[in-house]
């Protein structure tokens, strides 16, 4: 997503107002995460992806809607993540 875009912003507000709340929050950009099956699953985009799945007891998601539906990026975060984590 663009820095300083709509999403972005409303990722950071849900982070600080869950923070408020007491909660630990880490963001994931998935800017330069490789599409799946095009790219080892060692890439240091998907195994930050993959650590963060395993760190969080709690997910918020957000992805710009793109022609009536979710973006292909939000797809392939959701694709990059096995179905043996729980997913």
């Amino acid at each position: 997503t663009r820095e300083r875009s709509f999403s972005r912003l409303l990722v950071e507000e849900a982070a600080r107002l869950l923070e408020h709340f007491g909660a630990e929050t880490r963001i994931f950009n998935p800017s330069g995460l490789p599409l799946p099956d095009d790219a080892p699953v060692d890439h240091p985009k998907v195994q930050e992806l993959l650590e963060l799945m395993q760190w969080s007891e709690g997910q918020v998601w957000c992805s710009p809607e793109r022609h009536g539906a979710m973006s292909a990026v939000f797809k392939a975060q959701i694709d990059w993540v096995p179905l043996a984590l729980g997913a």
